[in-house]
């Protein structure tokens, strides 16, 4: 129990590889934003995590802006 309740105070971790949906909040209802779909991570690091866009290329998220697709 101890361990779930500190999982949702800590930054979530992506590995590399990972296809990620880049999630936008509007009047608290959570969307996938058009530009930030099927991404795929190349790195994390302190400045948040880098990402491949098919898109609009390789820019830095927010890694509280992602969900990891499965």
């Amino acid at each position: 129990m101890l361990k779930f309740l500190k999982s949702l105070f800590q930054t979530p971790q992506f590995p590399a590889g990972a296809r990620v949906n880049q999630l936008t909040g509007a009047s608290g209802i959570l969307v996938v934003d058009g530009d930030g779909v099927d991404g795929r991570v190349m790195a994390q690091t302190q400045r948040g995590v880098l990402v491949e866009w098919p898109r609009t290329g390789a820019r830095w998220v927010n890694p509280d802006a992602l969900c990891q697709q499965v």
